[in-house]
């Protein structure tokens, strides 16, 4: 005899508390932001000042690269990487249409045009087949997104960089402690990117409340990122070896968009937990990946065979099948779930690019009628495999520490929903 949904009035398969039992380290964060405040540590000028100067080398030792650099946002960082592979006027830029607008915006004000992709539906990264068939002589650089600190696939991006001269530069911003074979992101293509946004374990995987990272292995990319950002930054005349950069004042090209002292105390704090927080997440993705591999309608994103996912910001990401239970539309499919006390959402992405209004309707970026979006760039339609994606995607949270029982009723939930997925077929 079929088993009653919770959605008709049955029982839940879920009755322990979905909840999350690893707590942030408030106390710690406290401790080191007053150390620094007591030794008037308010405004450092970078490297060679103390604190932010020790946490630089600590995140480059765990990266492997040979260059970091702390600034105030993800978003800055991935600008100052796009000014550092020499993107300006007239470029091109190809990232995917699933993705953030925070990942390619600096290139845009810097007067080049994205140029979107679709996304491997099985991943939901960056599909490199597609990129491929949209390079042209104006390519200047691939941003590929790590999505939720899953890897996009490297080998392919680095090939089609190598063939066509072009620079790549990653949106690292959920990745920290991802890895590609056996190099951690940000030691693997040309320039990777990483945010600290937030506070853990909810926010980015380092989070810092507001804060940014630069990893590069090659030195000019990482020269020109300091010539462009890193106003005052301590020794940076001695840092710019370059001979086009000798007669710079220590103003540079007068941005400064270094991070705040605090906010690295705070990243400090969260850095600590990042190896334990990531092992324990792929512990119980793992567990979930295990237990949904014959339940029919549901399946974790797929990973590249190389790629070993960490972060996680944003949670797990489920695809749904409904071909596997006779067309069962996703928002029932969920409402089922979640009647069963499963904390799974969606259907839905969280961004389309290329449906925004500025490339549908085309906008005046700079006033007066100057700019490259003049004209419309995209319409609906234009990325079939991305825009099938909404009513295909859920998110699931990535747990660290959840309560004793709670992954294995929640794989019990999902079986129940699918073994009785008629019933919501005959409503």
């Amino acid at each position: 005899m079929a088993e009653k949904l919770a959605f008709h009035g049955g029982p839940k398969a879920v009755t322990v508390p979905a909840k999350e039992n690893w707590q942030r380290e408030v106390e710690k964060e406290k401790a080191l932001v007053c150390k620094l405040i007591d030794e008037g540590c308010l405004s450092a000028s970078g490297k060679g000042s103390g604190f932010p100067e020790e946490f630089e080398n600590e995140f480059r030792k765990f990266i492997g690269c040979k260059y970091v650099a702390f600034l105030n946002h993800g978003s800055s960082a991935l600008a100052a990487g796009f000014y550092a592979a020499g993107v300006g006027p007239g470029d091109e830029v190809i990232v995917p249409t699933l993705g953030y607008i925070g990942s390619y915006c600096g290139a845009l004000w810097l007067g080049a045009t994205p140029v979107f992709c679709e996304v491997d539906p099985k991943t939901l990264l960056a599909d490199p087949k597609d990129i491929e068939k949209r390079v042209t002589k104006r390519t200047r650089a691939i941003c590929p997104i790590h999505q939720h600190g899953r890897v996009c696939d490297m080998d392919s991006l680095l090939r089609i960089c190598r063939k066509h001269g072009i620079t790549l530069i990653e949106d690292a911003a959920h990745a920290h402690g991802s890895m590609w074979g056996k190099k951690k992101i940000g030691n693997v293509g040309h320039i990777a990117c990483f945010s600290m946004q937030g506070s853990t374990p909810g926010g980015k995987p380092v989070a810092a409340g507001e804060g940014g990272i630069f990893c590069t292995n090659n030195r000019e990319f990482f020269e020109r990122h300091l010539a462009y950002c890193h106003l005052h930054r301590g020794g940076i005349l001695d840092e710019l070896k370059n001979g086009k950069y000798k007669h710079l004042e220590a103003q540079v090209l007068g941005y400064k968009w270094r991070a705040h002292p605090l906010a690295l105390a705070i990243a400090k704090v969260s850095f600590s937990s990042i190896n334990y927080r990531n092992r324990r997440r792929i512990k119980h993705r793992n567990q979930l990946r295990r237990g949904l591999e014959k339940v029919p309608g549901v399946e974790l994103v797929h990973d590249y065979p190389k790629a070993k996912a960490a972060g996680f910001y944003g949670g797990l990401t489920l695809l749904y099948n409904p071909e596997e239970l006779d067309g069962l539309p996703a928002r029932k499919y969920v409402q089922a779930c979640q009647a069963e006390g499963i904390p799974v959402s969606g259907p839905g992405v969280s961004h389309l690019e290329h449906l925004r209004y500025i490339y549908t309707h085309g906008f005046d970026l700079y006033g007066r009628k100057r700019g490259q979006l003049l004209k419309p760039l995209t319409k609906p339609g234009d990325y079939p495999i991305s825009e099938s994606m909404r009513d295909k995607v859920l998110t699931f949270p990535a747990y660290i520490d959840p309560p004793d029982g709670l992954m294995k009723q929640i794989i019990t939930g999902f079986r129940k929903v699918s073994r009785n997925y008629g019933e919501l077929m005959r409503e």
